[in-house]
Formats: C-alpha cells, structure tokens, sequence
C-alpha cells in the first residue's frame, strides 16, 4: 500500500465541505427545536393547562353552590314540588366539576413523571450537542485547510508538467511537413 493519498477533484471536497456547513446548521436547528420543544410543554403544563382547569374548577365549584343554592330555595319555597330542574342543573355541575377534577389530576399526574420521562432522552442528545457545536465545526475548518494546502499543490506543480509534455511525435501533421 501506498502512502499517497490519490484526490481527483477538489472540488468535490469543496461541495463535501459546503453540504457539511449546511449539515450542521440544519442539525443545530433540529436539536435545539427539540430541547424547545420539551421546555414548552413543560411550561404548557406548569403553567397553561394548570392554570386552565384551576380556573374551571373554581368557576364550577361556583356554579355548583350556586346550583345548589336555588335547589335549596327551590325545596323550601315548594317542598312538594319534584324541582327537576334545579335538580339537573345540580347534576349537570357536579359532573363538569368532575371532569375538571379528573383533568386537574391528570395534569398533576403528568407534571410529576414529565422530567423524569424526558430527562433521559434529552440527555442522549448531549452527544450529538457537543458533535455539531464543536467536532463538526473544526472538521469544516480542517477540511477548509486542506482544500487550500491541494489547491497550492495543484498550482505548484501544474506548470511542471505542463512544460514535461512530451513533444509532438512524428505522426502529428503540422504545417511545416504537410505535402
């Protein structure tokens, strides 16, 4: 084996080098859309969602004493009377008021698994963090360099064999021996 390296076209380094530079960026994107990603559900979770439905919760809770209320005053001014619709009204409420409880848990629920869910898994993306912030980079600057150290080899020694072209042999027609 040889130790020559045998480069046929520089400027397929050069595209090589250009589609890394791209490479890179588009990754660098791709990873910090991903950490955003999981930052902003967990803020939708801490603070968008949890807000939400405490603020349902405390308008049903509302409504349901409220409903309870004219149920009550319902029942007193007419004791015999079925107040059905008081009374679905009351049914209504506590069921919404349910379902909103039922939501709040799940939000507490996942607001306590979430880090230890997505920890892990944004942690297997420090590696690719510190290839595309700091080895990618210096393998386009090494690959800059190299390119430019074989463009110089090129030129220096381009002229050299230019002038070490054989001579026109005898089977080449040139004016001068043209009958």
């Amino acid at each position: 084996m040889s130790n020559q390296a045998r480069i046929s076209s520089i400027d397929a380094l050069e595209a090589f080098r250009a589609e890394l530079i791209h490479y890179i960026e588009k990754a660098r994107v791709a990873l910090e859309d991903m950490t955003g990603e999981a930052r902003r559900t967990r803020t939708w979770l801490d603070v968008d969602r949890s807000q939400h439905w405490a603020g349902q919760l405390k308008r049903l809770t509302k409504l349901l004493h409220q409903a309870e209320e004219e149920l009550y005053s319902a029942n007193l001014s007419n004791p015999l009377a079925a107040n059905a619709l008081q009374k679905m009204a009351v049914v209504r409420v506590r069921r919404k008021l349910d379902e909103a409880e039922a939501k709040m848990r799940v939000i507490k629920h996942w607001r306590q698994i979430y880090d230890n869910r997505t920890s892990p898994l944004l942690r297997q993306l420090e590696p690719m963090f510190f290839r595309v912030g700091q080895q990618l980079p210096k393998a386009v600057h090494s690959l800059g360099e190299t390119i430019k150290t074989l463009q110089a080899y090129a030129e220096t020694h381009r002229p050299a064999q230019r002038q070490a072209a054989p001579p026109p042999g005898p089977e080449s027609t040139s004016p001068e021996s043209a009958p």
